[in-house]
């Protein structure tokens, strides 16, 4: 385990630029298409399941998840230095929690060399492969041209020299040797070759979909997703899990991957690319773009409002890994999704991170059952115990840190602007705004750190669906 400290910086070695196939290749939307491939890969590291299922909210917000991970991708290959430099840091950040052991004993942990080598190198994999399937293969010149570019990145990730393949000869032998030597089964993996896209759940922004149509939709790409991936993998991993491709696999494959090249080829570049990408390619800046995401408003409920709010709130927000327990991991996992946008300094984000810790040791006393968990039911139970129950005073104080850390201008109050960089991500801009007009009773286009806190402990107390409670993360 290798937790030393950072060697490099992005002005210290010499980044791909325009005209690098690293531009040309990773904002391709075609990428998405071998993403699949790579996950199943990460996973397959031994105790690389543990970390995936313990600190990722890939189960719970897959499309999420993958949007914010190409972005990340987008922001190191097509940003400015600044931008990078604020990538590198975010990124390392973010690992800097992600340790622990697996159910074998065996420790894991974000800031590993090893790990992030095979994490890499997966991404490195699939570009390569994307342009294999597609039917245009890279020439050898054009791979060792590729390789030497996405290197430069890895080392400044601060990964030591020495742990890093020196040249496309060297990374194939290390590839070859970890499928055949190293990568292993788990649950995660089978998760990943089907149930994933079996259990995707509804965008917001599609809340028009009957469930059954979306149910359908899923149940088909579970089917060809695990047929591509099949085919997809490397064959001697394939086979380890008794999952070799067979012929209908290979030509279904082929179809997707093909089909999706001759699609994209005759696109302006603002439908071949992705969203940063296209922007970079464009000289525009690289800035991510807001979200449109909207669902449905739910109607209003009769008599005592807070258990169905509260379940809902330990499910769409809490419960980062889906599993239906909280645990100490899914309170790290919301302060990544908190900080991730606001560029903090690492003093300024450790003390979101000590704030949600002091909440989580106030939640055990609600494990009634002593399981280290607290579940759904065991959550609101607590949350709603009594005709006045008091909003937790743990979560009060994590989401006081939050508000601090929101204020990035040390004003004591959220302009919109701020409000936005905390919950935009995933509301859409209208009912972000109305939310923010609801919070602000005293309509002066700011929210007080009382007035945020207030409408946090009506969530928790106020029997009927009132509006400041309902408003706080959009459509509650």
């Amino acid at each position: 385990m290798n937790r030393r400290h950072w060697r490099y910086r992005v002005s210290d070695l010499s980044l791909p630029g325009p005209g690098s196939l690293c531009w040309r290749l990773l904002g391709r939307r075609r990428m998405l298409l071998v993403t699949g491939r790579a996950l199943v890969l990460e996973a397959a590291l031994p105790a690389g399941g543990a970390a995936l299922a313990r600190h990722s909210t890939y189960r719970t917000r897959p499309l999420r998840r993958l949007e914010l991970t190409l972005e990340s991708l987008q922001r190191l290959t097509y940003g400015d230095k600044v931008t990078r430099e604020r990538e590198f840091a975010r990124i390392r950040r973010v690992h800097r929690h992600i340790n622990g052991t697996d159910e074998q004993g065996r420790v894991y942990d974000g800031l590993d060399d090893a790990s992030r080598t095979w994490i890499a190198v997966t991404l490195f994999d699939a570009m390569v492969t994307m342009e294999r399937l597609g039917g245009r293969p890279l020439t050898p010149a054009q791979e060792a041209q590729l390789y030497d570019e996405w290197r430069a990145i890895m080392l400044s990730f601060g990964m030591a020299d020495s742990a890093v393949p020196r040249d496309v000869a060297e990374c194939r032998s290390y590839v070859d040797s970890m499928v055949v030597d190293v990568l292993e089964d788990n649950p995660e993996v089978r998760h990943l070759l089907g149930a994933l896209y079996a259990d995707l759940p509804l965008p917001p922004w599609l809340s028009w979909c009957p469930a059954p149509l979306w149910k359908a939709v899923c149940s088909l790409a579970e089917s060809v997703m695990g047929s591509v991936l099949r085919a997809d993998l490397p064959a001697a991993y394939a086979g380890r899990l008794g999952l070799p491709a067979r012929r209908r696999d290979r030509a279904l494959s082929w179809l997707l991957h093909r089909t999706a090249r001759w699609c994209l080829a005759g696109l302006p570049v603002r439908w071949r690319f992705l969203p940063l990408a296209a922007a970079a390619i464009g000289g525009r800046p690289v800035v991510p773009r807001q979200a449109r995401r909207r669902g449905a408003m739910p109607a209003p409920r009769v008599g005592d409002a807070r258990p169905v709010r509260v379940r809902r709130f330990f499910d769409d927000v809490l419960d980062q890994t889906g599993d239906g327990y909280l645990t100490r991991e899914d309170l790290q996992a919301m302060v990544r999704s908190v900080c991730w946008p606001l560029d903090l300094t690492e003093g300024a984000e450790q003390r979101v991170y000590d704030a949600f810790d002091a909440w989580w040791a106030q939640l055990t006393a609600l494990d009634t059952d002593g399981d280290g968990r607290v579940s759904r039911e065991e959550f609101v139970a607590g949350a709603t115990a009594g005709p006045a129950a008091e909003a937790p005073s743990g979560l009060l104080s994590a989401m006081a840190a939050v508000f601090d850390a929101a204020d990035t201008d040390h004003s004591g109050c959220l302009d919109l602007a701020e409000y936005r960089r905390v919950f935009g991500p995933k509301l859409h801009p209208d009912d972000l705004a109305r939310g923010f007009r609801e919070i602000d009773r005293d309509g002066d286009g700011q929210i007080t750190k009382t007035e945020f806190l207030d409408a946090l402990g009506q969530f928790f107390t106020v029997r009927a669906d009132a509006e400041a409670a309902t408003r706080l993360f959009g459509r509650s």
